[in-house]
């Protein structure tokens, strides 16, 4: 499972997701080299349900989130070793533009620099269109809001300046306020634009939790008084939290409310629906398959999605590691995540070759990832925290 392909960029927040261009070449390289068939989630499915054959040693690239990157600098990468993939895509993300930037092919082509690349935002339907085009990359659904709500009428924090205990609204929120924007959150500083003393409530991930509905006024009467204490300047003075808490206790009675369990079931259905259906309209495909946005469900709404015409979704990490092989579940797709001893995300990755990551695969490639393996390598990796600092 990746998230991003590519370089850090100074002082981006998002860094973190980024898989370091050459170690991903590096894994694409490695996995040719070593006889690992990329296939489809189709033939994986098939392979599940029925027993239907796959290479000998198969294996499925997954990108979660649809990010720009994964077509400048991932989709380039692919077509040279001639590995499929799927990307999970939430519908709300989509960029607009029409047009398809420079890639890593321009760039071996001499006719721009590895500089004039900039890969931070999300994909447009003209790139998915041109991937999908290439028969290497399939966009399934990773549903449509990919959000969090609040869930109930604690307030957990207030939004404040950036440099205050490191606090920064969360991005989740950002996108509820500016849905329409949503694709423009990773390459723009919209957290800016929510006003210091919003509060933020109890929250969960928007498939996990019935929707708490707060009361405006209360909100405007927050952001007002801190508006009249001085703005962001009332958050560097002593006592802030206090009196903002004060002032919501002596409001009074709220306006506010919590989504029945019917309206949060029609929610969810709803969403699942209508990603899949728009795109398979914008890109005339068929979307069987759906990853859980962080992962979150239940078996509630693992069974509304079949019902809106899904094969399969994906699993949460599991001890010991289940294996996609004939017998288990087919609705289920397991997959090595961030919850792995391997993880290939962050600082692990960067200080891990390409050579232990297929050393992973090797070893996963057997009916059931055994216990005492997982147990090794989760004490490798400590061992190596403790002589080195590197996690």
């Amino acid at each position: 499972m990746y998230h991003n392909v590519g370089r850090d960029y100074p002082g981006w927040p998002w860094n973190f997701l980024v898989t370091p261009l050459d170690v991903f070449e590096g894994h694409m390289r490695i996995l040719k080299e070593r006889g690992w068939t990329t296939i489809t989630l189709d033939e994986l499915h098939a392979h599940v349900e029925r027993g239907a054959s796959v290479p000998e040693k198969p294996i499925v690239l997954t990108f979660d989130d649809g990010y720009r990157d994964n077509y400048v600098h991932a989709f380039p990468i692919l077509k040279k070793y001639g590995h499929r993939a799927v990307i999970w895509m939430s519908t709300d993300f989509v960029d607009p533009r029409a047009d398809c930037p420079p890639t890593l092919e321009d760039v071996w082509a001499g006719r721009v620099s590895m500089d004039e690349l900039d890969a931070r935002g999300y994909l447009s339907w003209a790139e998915m269109r041109r991937m999908v085009a290439s028969g290497l990359v399939d966009i399934q659904s990773h549903a449509k809001t990919h959000t969090w709500y609040f869930s109930g009428p604690e307030i957990a924090d207030f939004h404040r300046p950036d440099g205050v205990d490191g606090y920064r609204a969360p991005l989740w929120l950002v996108w509820n306020n500016f849905p329409g924007e949503k694709y423009k959150s990773m390459h723009e500083r919209m957290e800016n634009r929510i006003p210091y003393g919003e509060p933020i409530y109890r929250s969960g991930k928007s498939f996990a939790v019935r929707r708490y509905f707060e009361d405006p006024k209360l909100t405007s009467r927050l952001v007002a008084f801190a508006a009249e204490e001085g703005g962001a300047e009332f958050f560097s003075r002593g006592g802030w939290r206090e009196r903002l808490e004060a002032v919501a206790r002596e409001y009074g009675p709220r306006a506010d409310r919590i989504e029945t369990q019917e309206e949060y079931l029609a929610r969810v259905r709803a969403e699942l629906v209508e990603s899949r259906e728009t795109i398979e309209a914008a890109l005339g495909t068929k979307v069987r398959y759906l990853c859980w946005p962080g992962g979150a469900h239940g078996e509630e709404v693992r069974t509304m999605a079949g019902e809106a015409g899904y094969l399969a979704t994906t699993t949460l990490f599991e001890d010991p590691v289940k294996k996609n092989i004939f017998g288990e579940d087919p609705r289920d797709i397991n997959r090595i995540g961030s919850g792995s001893p391997w993880t290939w995300r962050g600082k692990i990755i960067k200080n891990t070759g390409p050579e232990f990551f297929v050393t992973a695969f090797d070893l996963f490639a057997g009916k059931r990832f055994s216990i005492w393996k997982y147990r090794c390598y989760k004490l490798l990796y400590a061992l190596r925290y403790c002589i080195t600092g590197d996690r």
